[in-house]
C-alpha cells in the first residue's frame, strides 16, 4: 500500500446532486526498482522467545519471495532494546552488519549463505529491556549518526527502505523522557508521554529526504483484544504507523507464520495491491469512481470494480486494492479518481488497547 505521490484537486459543481463535490485525482506508482532495503526490528525482551522461533522456522517463505522475484536487497537486524545501557541500541547487529543479494548471480543463489544468517541474527534473545521502542529504534537506525557510522551502507538511494517490527507489546518511543529509572509498567501509566506516532513517521520520511523512494512499514504484532490473543498487548502504536507507511499488519499470535512472512516478501518487491486515498471515497454507483492503469509498454487499463477479478474499495481505511491479476506490474502508473466524501478514517492511539476510528 502506498501513500499517494501526486495529487490533482478540483472543484466541481454538480447540479444532479444539489452541491458542489470535489473530484480528486490521486496517482500512484509501482516501484520502478528491485532495489529494497529491510531492516527487522525484534523484540528481545523475556517473553518473545517463542516468537522468534516462529520467525526462524518460516524464514525461507520470505527469503524465497525475494529470491524468485530476484530482489536487489539489503536485509538488517536491530533490536526494540533502547536503553541508555544498551550499547548496540539502534545498531544493525551481526557480521557482518547487513546481508545483501550481491551473492546470487543470473538467479543462482546456490552460494549464498543469507537465509541462514538471517535466521541467526533474528535470535536477539529474551535479555533485552521491557521497554520496547521498536519505532524509536528503527527510525535511529536509519538516522544521523547511525546512518553515516555503524550502519552506514545499509540504506541506499534508489531503495525502498520497509520496517518490520516483531513485538508482543505497544510500542514505548519516549524520546528519552521516562529516564533510566522508569520501568515497564510507564509505557502504559504515562501514555500521554510518549513521542507521537505521526511525528516519528515524519522522521522516516525525513531519512528518505532528496529522494522519491517509499517507506513502508509492517508489523507482526499484538492484534485487537477481541482476537483473544492473550499472550500479546494490542500494538496500536504500530498499527497506526502502519496505517500511515502502508505494509502488511500479522497476528503475533499466530502458531505458523509461514503465510505472514510470504506476505512480507511480497510487499517487499515493491509490488503493493493496496493504496491509501488521501480522502475517503464515494465509490457507489453514483459516485463514478474510476480506476486506470498504465503499463510500462503505455497501454492504458480501465479496471473494473470486482472483488475477484478488480478493484475494490475498503471503505474503513479509504484504500483501493487490486484483486487477483489485476494486481499491477512494476512501473505501473496508476490513477485514481473519485468524488470525496470525507477525511481519511483514522485509528487514534489509545493506551487501553482498543481502537476509535474518528474524522
Amino acid at each position: 500500500m502506498r501513500r499517494a505521490l501526486v495529487l490533482f484537486p478540483f472543484t466541481l459543481a454538480c447540479s444532479e446532486y444539489g452541491t458542489s463535490r470535489i473530484l480528486e485525482t490521486d496517482e500512484f506508482d509501482q516501484a520502478p526498482s528491485n532495489m529494497v532495503d529491510i531492516l527487522w526490528v525484534i523484540d528481545d525482551s523475556t517473553s518473545m522467545k517463542e516468537e522468534q522461533a516462529a520467525v526462524v522456522a518460516a524464514a525461507e517463505d520470505f527469503i524465497g519471495v525475494l529470491e524468485v522475484e530476484d530482489m536487489d536487497f539489503h536485509l538488517g537486524v536491530i533490536t526494540t532494546d533502547m536503553d541508555s545501557t544498551n550499547q548496540m541500541a539502534g545498531r544493525l547487529l551481526g557480521n557482518p552488519p547487513y546481508l545483501t543479494s550481491e551473492c546470487r548471480t543470473d538467479g543462482d543463489a546456490s552460494d549464498c549463505t543469507y537465509d541462514e544468517q538471517f535466521k541467526t541474527n533474528v535470535v536477539q534473545g529474551t535479555g533485552g529491556s521491557d521497554q520496547e521502542k521498536g519505532l524509536e529504534a528503527a527510525l535511529a537506525a536509519v538516522s544521523v549518526p547511525l546512518s553515516e557510522t555503524f550502519n552506514a551502507g545499509f540504506m541506499r538511494p534508489g531503495a525502498m527502505l520497509m520496517v518490520i517490527f516483531l513485538t508482543d507489546e505497544n510500542d514505548c518511543s519516549d524520546g528519552g523522557r521516562f529516564g533510566a529509572t522508569s520501568t515497564g509498567e510507564d509505557c502504559y501509566t504515562q501514555y500521554d508521554a510518549l513521542t507521537s506516532v505521526p511525528d516519528l513517521v515524519r522522521g522516516y520520511k525525513d531519512a528518505k529526504l532528496g529522494t522519491d523512494d517509499e517507506v513502508v512499514m509492517s508489523g507482526i504484532i499484538g492484534p485487537e483484544a477481541s482476537v483473544g490473543c492473550t499472550t500479546a498487548v494490542p500494538g496500536k502504536r504500530y498499527q497506526q504507523a502502519i496505517q500511515l507507511l502502508s505494509g502488511v499488519e500479522a497476528n503475533i499470535c499466530l502458531s505458523d507464520y509461514s503465510p505472514v512472512m510470504q506476505s512480507l516478501g511480497l510487499v517487499a518487491t515493491g509490488i503493493l495491491d493496496t493504496f491509501q486515498l488521501d480522502y475517503a471515497a464515494d465509490a457507489s454507483e453514483e459516485g463514478e469512481m474510476t480506476v486506470t492503469v498504465t503499463g510500462p509498454d503505455g497501454t492504458e487499463t480501465e479496471v473494473e470494480q470486482d472483488d475477484s477479478v478488480g478493484w475494490s474499495y475498503l471503505e474503513d481505511y479509504a484504500q483501493v486494492r487490486f484483486n487477483g491479476e489485476s494486481v499491477p506490474e512494476r512501473e505501473a502508473h496508476i490513477v485514481v479518481k473519485y468524488y470525496r466524501t470525507g477525511p481519511v478514517p483514522v485509528a487514534t492511539e489509545s493506551s487501553s488497547g482498543t481502537t476509535d476510528t474518528g474524522t
